[in-house]
């Protein structure tokens, strides 16, 4: 029986696992998974920029950088510009899970990549390479990747930032670290946050067991950041979302068997 172990939030890993035991069952594996956040998600009031000035602004272009951004930039706008309509401007997003978020919040169409969906991806888009002069908001959480920002502005872009949540590190109790290390053989990881907060709090003798588990990861971003001797047995997923998560999964099985 394959063990698997879902750094995740809780709500996104539900859904992996329920489209993990369906895709496991379909091929004959016999799995178990187990989740677990790394990282506690709530809402941030940025003291640097007004909700409701943000809102009225003009903008040429906007993203969201995930689906925690959408749902809190929705619960404040809710709570604090309730009459206040959405910038009406060309929305973007990573992938389809966070537009689909997204645009039930703005109510207008978003733009994601087609394949791949990381943000190398996203700025490559035809849409984004000519936003010299342009005004662009990225909603994000607090302290979140300066890439999208920096991209931008060297492309002659002014971006400003809103902040609308914040991670609070959440450390595993001993007895829960030494249950993963007696059980666990398959980490599924979608974000640089989840995996820097679980490789920080394993202890330093864990890291053959690390080095012997099969890693599901969701870009060449997260790949290269595995600490040298654990990256063995990585299979990189097309995006974050459980569906591509679920296939990269499944190819690593087949490599197994083919391997046996």
């Amino acid at each position: 029986m394959k063990h698997i172990l879902i750094l995740r939030p809780e709500a996104q890993a539900a859904e992996l696992q329920q489209l993990l035991q369906q895709r496991a069952a379909e091929q004959g594996y016999d799995i178990r998974s187990s989740s677990a956040s790394m990282l506690e998600i709530k809402g941030y009031d940025d003291p640097s920029r007004s909700l409701a000035d943000t809102l009225r602004s003009a903008w040429d272009g906007a993203m969201m950088v995930s689906v925690n951004a959408a749902h809190y930039f929705a619960q404040q706008a809710q709570a604090w510009a309730p009459d206040q309509d959405m910038p009406r401007c060309r929305w973007f997003a990573v992938g389809p899970v966070s537009a689909e978020a997204i645009a039930r919040v703005v109510h207008r169409p978003v733009v994601c990549p087609w394949r791949e969906h990381n943000s190398d991806a996203l700025l490559a888009l035809p849409e984004l390479q000519q936003v010299n002069g342009q005004r662009w908001l990225i909603v994000r959480g607090r302290s979140g990747r300066e890439l999208f920002a920096d991209t931008l502005r060297a492309r002659g872009a002014e971006v400003h930032y809103l902040e609308v949540y914040e991670r609070i590190t959440k450390t595993p109790s001993d007895q829960q670290l030494r249950t993963w290390q007696q059980s666990i053989d398959t980490i599924m990881v979608s974000s640089a946050e989840q995996l820097g907060a679980f490789l920080a709090a394993v202890p330093k003798d864990a890291i053959a067991w690390l080095a012997r588990c099969t890693w599901i990861v969701a870009s060449h971003r997260l790949q290269q950041l595995l600490p040298a001797g654990i990256g063995r047995h990585v299979m990189i997923a097309d995006s974050a979302a459980s569906f591509a998560m679920v296939d990269a999964w499944q190819r690593a099985m087949h490599v197994e068997k083919d391997n046996l």
